[in-house]
């Protein structure tokens, strides 16, 4: 079966974002196909236990890791929406994209 999310292949890729602006701190996911193999964020890389997730339909990928977690929902086939939800800290939004 096809759609348009598969259409758009799977996460494979290093997505950046949130690099420039006023509370900028930059964002990088390696992705191996839909699997999270590292994020650095803050300044720094995440821990390895990264655990990932991608919808039905192929448009959102959730990672989590220990009570945090990055939400990206696809709005194209190499853009999409990140929101990062960490405990004590308001939620951070922006858009990522693929690196070429």
């Amino acid at each position: 079966m096809t759609t348009a999310a598969f259409a758009a292949g799977d996460w494979n890729g290093t997505w950046v974002g949130n690099w420039s602006g006023p509370n900028s701190n930059g964002i990088q996911i390696a992705m191996a196909g839909n699997v999270a193999t590292g994020i650095f964020w803050n300044g720094d890389y995440l821990p390895d236990e990264l655990q990932s997730k991608v919808s039905s339909d192929g448009k959102t990928l959730t990672i989590t890791w220990g009570k945090s977690s990055a939400v990206l929902t696809r709005t194209g086939a190499e853009t999409a929406n990140a929101a990062i939800h960490e405990p004590g800290k308001p939620d951070e939004k922006f858009p990522v994209k693929l690196d070429h």
